[in-house]
């Protein structure tokens, strides 16, 4: 996971500030300093050499902290750690650096020469990254409570697929960039081929190419995590499979624990009102308050005020991810962004949830409705949060194979006739086409 802190205010207090962040990133904390500025990181190390930061380049000039993974920093050198292709390639493109990124990423950069702040986050924002500007003081940090406790009045989350270029002396915003520019003006492809192989790589590039340690999955019966796990039993990558029995649907589960065997391991929780209530508690203690925000374009629904706290998706993954750790399992790959984009919580115009914009009925043309609100924002704004902070909070990192923007690229491309043809049209397709057992129409999971 990993987690980090810049601002020019002082830091009295590091070890209060830093206190739910840290969690993040509990094989090691550094705090250092270029005049005024601070730059605090919690590391996490997941991929390549035990790498510190900031990151500071070999004038001392540009300094930089970042949480995530670069799944393709190989392609830029002989790097032992995905976190030191980052300045070379800021050297090498300027602000246009971060489009040349493939991973789940937010970072910030300084450079002392030029006095440029960069501020970044990936595509979807699946790492939180949080920033406030009070006259001539600025913060930017993982999560909003370190800012908080700074004396920031007003941190606001960087919205998604979003590259700030300020000036780091007025701090005035010189410019606001893409990271990944969507085409959704072609949905001419006819068959789903090439959605297949982009989620083949996106699974590959998460769980077989940048790994050093364990993998785990929470197994429901429905579609998005059973397609994870038929991949990783396609690319006979070990892992293991929690399951909370729930509501899902037993035969379905059964079928999936028998099939990934002998590839994977598996283990049956039990939704004990003592481990529900233990999970809770954990996390009124080490996540700090944040408030859903989940709406629909097409009506005046607005779920507000929920505490991610107090969410039972949230307790469930809690517990899973408890297991997790006590097995030494650090890398999650969660399902998250399935429903969002692949049916907005609907199917042929029905809403599942009434969130939903357009009930899962894609159009022909899709600038009618893109970026529909669950696209970046609304529940894909607030349950990656969920995944992120529960996660963290666990010491944990999260991927997510379904936000690769190869995989959504791929299905925006998809005559809209395919897109509609069943509910979540690609993974119906993969599952049945992989023999992987599932249940038709089915919104199961937590």
């Amino acid at each position: 996971m990993c987690g980090f802190i810049f601002t020019n205010r002082s830091i009295a207090d590091l070890a209060h500030v830093n206190r739910y962040i840290q969690r993040r990133g509990p094989d090691h904390t550094s705090e250092m300093h270029r005049g005024a500025h601070a730059f605090v990181h919690n590391l996490l190390s997941i991929t390549g050499a035990f790498t510190p930061q900031p990151m500071v380049s070999r004038d001392q000039q540009v300094w930089c902290l970042f949480n995530g993974e670069i799944y393709n920093y190989r392609q830029f050198g002989d790097y032992d750690n995905d976190a030191r292709c980052l300045i070379p390639l800021y050297e090498q493109y300027g602000p246009a650096f971060t489009r040349h990124l493939d991973g789940e990423f937010a970072l910030v950069l300084a450079d002392f020469h030029t006095q440029t702040l960069m501020i970044s986050t990936d595509v979807f924002a699946t790492k939180p990254l949080w920033m406030d500007v009070q006259g001539a003081a600025v913060g930017v940090a993982s999560y909003a409570s370190a800012l908080s406790e700074l004396g920031f009045k007003q941190p606001e989350k960087v919205a998604a697929n979003t590259t700030l270029i300020m000036d780091l002396n007025d701090l005035t915003l010189k410019e606001r960039r893409p990271v990944f520019d969507f085409d959704i003006h072609r949905q001419e492809k006819t068959g789903f081929d090439d959605w297949m192989t982009a989620f083949t790589h996106a699974v590959h590039k998460r769980a077989v190419a940048n790994v050093r340690e364990k993998i785990f999955i929470g197994l429901s019966s429905g579609y998005d995590s059973g397609a994870i796990a038929c991949e990783l039993l396609t690319q006979q990558v070990p892992f293991k499979a929690y399951t909370l029995l729930g509501r899902e649907n037993r035969e379905v589960l059964d079928q999936r624990h028998a099939r990934i065997q002998p590839v994977a391991k598996s283990e049956w929780l039990a939704d004990a009102p003592e481990a529900r209530a233990e999970a809770h508690r954990f996390l009124k203690t080490h996540v700090e308050p944040f408030q859903y925000r989940i709406f629909s374009g097409s009506s005046d629904y607005n779920e507000f005020g929920l505490d991610l706290r107090d969410d039972h998706g949230a307790v469930s993954l809690s517990m899973v991810a408890a297991c997790a750790r006590r097995d030494d399992r650090k890398i999650y790959l969660s399902g998250q962004g399935a429903d969002e984009i692949f049916a907005d919580y609907g199917f042929n115009g029905h809403k599942i949830y009434p969130h939903s914009t357009f009930g899962g009925r894609f159009p022909a043309d899709l600038t009618s409705i893109f970026p529909w609100p669950s696209f970046y924002d609304s529940s894909m704004l607030s349950y990656l949060c969920k995944e992120e902070y529960v996660a963290g909070a666990h010491g944990l990192e999260a991927r997510y194979p379904f936000l690769d923007p190869q995989v959504v690229q791929e299905f925006l491309w998809l005559d809209h006739r395919l897109k509609n043809r069943w509910y979540k049209s690609v993974l119906h397709h993969y599952l049945t086409v992989r023999g992987f057992p599932f249940g038709e129409n089915q919104k199961f999971g937590f």
